[in-house]
């Protein structure tokens, strides 16, 4: 059995049971990333562009990366759309929701080109 660190601790508090959030449209269907955002309409998910310094999310229209907000329950979702996949995590806290969504930044460099 591992050792719970408090690092793990943390993580095992803040992440939430995917079954919580709202249920996502499937990606089966939608030509691209700009299809399923259309479908998202009405679930209690939006896709989000950019972060609060306006640094790019994802690579639309072939990744979109999509929140859900509920702090009245803390439950915080990410959604990931890829190239017709979709994933999906939980989070207790919105700033371990936001860190989390921040692997999903473009780099400086892509932005740039």
């Amino acid at each position: 059995m591992p050792e719970i660190t408090d690092e793990l601790a943390q993580r095992l508090y803040e992440s939430v049971a995917t079954d919580l959030l709202p249920d996502l449209p499937a990606a089966d269907g939608c030509d691209n990333g700009y299809e399923w955002m259309e479908e998202l309409v009405g679930t209690g998910w939006a896709p989000v562009a950019a972060d609060r310094t306006g640094r790019l999310l994802g690579d639309w229209p072939y990744q979109v990366v999509a929140h859900h907000n509920d702090p009245e329950r803390s439950l915080y979702g990410l959604a990931v759309y890829t190239e017709g996949d979709v994933s999906v995590e939980g989070f207790r806290d919105r700033s371990a929701r936001d860190k989390a969504t921040n692997g999903y930044l473009e780099d400086d460099e892509e932005a740039a080109s």
